[in-house]
């Protein structure tokens, strides 16, 4: 899918990227302004949301009404440089500029629109039919969120990410048989590692 994206339109793979590597929600990167992104820590702070019913867009809090944090890796802040050098070079050509709080993700050359979140859910659907498999835009919250989890990442950590409220308690109960699963593997790898008494033999480990 990301390949795929990527293949097409670079904003396109970017956003498909940044949903994937975060976890959030597409109302979210939707209403994602420059102001929020700081490349040089590598943080993004999801603020505000975009919702849409219809033809008509407003912008409104996040789900949890909190600010969230979300660290970003050295190769998704490399992506997104290149994606406001790329905005950048477009409004340059029109003989304007990316507003200081323009959406990241905008229709408009200056970033003064948001993308429509019913856009990106129709565009990602496309996508997935074109390329034969069944999936849809909210499964890239689903993989950061198991990836996470299946790289040993507490479940608070993950919980906070995706901005998840009760202290993890959701994450744990939308994601229980994948925490299951770490939790055995960290049991095997446990036990294999442990010291054991002279004379006692290891125990197989399937």
């Amino acid at each position: 899918m990301l390949n795929e994206a990527w293949s097409s339109d670079l904003d396109w793979g970017t956003m498909i990227w940044l949903l994937m590597t975060t976890g959030s929600r597409r109302g979210e990167v939707c209403g994602l302004r420059w102001q929020q992104l700081d490349l040089e820590s590598g943080v993004v702070t999801f603020r505000r949301s975009t919702g849409q019913i219809g033809g008509s867009l407003w912008e409104k809090d996040t789900k949890t009404h909190q600010d969230r944090r979300v660290t970003l890796d050295s190769e998704i802040v490399q992506v997104l440089r290149e994606h406001r050098a790329r905005c950048e070079e477009r409004a340059a050509m029109l003989r304007t500029a990316v507003r200081r709080d323009g959406y990241v993700f905008s229709p408009s050359t200056d970033g003064s629109t948001p993308t429509k979140p019913d856009t990106v859910t129709q565009r990602y659907g496309r996508l997935a039919a074109r390329l034969g498999l069944r999936t849809h835009l909210h499964c890239l919250r689903h993989y950061s969120a198991t990836e996470l989890i299946a790289a040993g990442v507490d479940v608070r950590t993950v919980a906070g990410r995706l901005g998840h409220a009760g202290g993890g308690s959701t994450t744990l109960r939308t994601y229980t048989a994948f925490v299951q699963e770490a939790d055995q593997r960290a049991a095997a790898a446990l036990a294999a590692r442990r010291v054991r008494p002279n004379g006692r033999s290891a125990p197989v480990i399937d």
